[in-house]
């Protein structure tokens, strides 16, 4: 089932680069074949889901990408579960970023 990206609701930061360990893991991975090489950095964002008019839930997605923050929003490297509160998710997106910083984004279990 393809899922189409929210970019309604689709709030990114700037990219910064993927480290050593991480840019193995991707190389390895069947998905990312044939265009390895255009992705040097990540950008992590969260996503906005609309349940009603009063409620929304949100994730956190993280994408490879080139220097300028292009990205393909069919090859997301992860998307975290949906959280109830913008606040969890923005909580969340903080550690994630931090382990992708640290070299360890493709060590992440939620």
């Amino acid at each position: 089932m393809k899922e189409n990206l929210n970019y309604r609701e689709f709030y990114h930061k700037v990219p910064f680069h993927i480290c050593q360990n991480d840019w193995f893991a991707m190389e390895k991975n069947p998905k990312y074949a044939g265009r390895i090489n255009e992705y040097t950095h990540w950008v992590i964002a969260l996503e906005g889901n609309e349940i009603d008019w009063q409620r929304s839930q949100w994730r956190v997605v993280v994408f490879p990408s080139n220097e300028d923050g292009q990205f393909n929003s069919n090859l997301p490297f992860f998307q975290s579960p949906f959280q109830r509160t913008f606040d969890g998710a923005y909580e969340l997106l903080k550690k994630i970023e931090q382990l992708a910083k640290q070299d360890q984004l493709s060590n992440l279990q939620l």
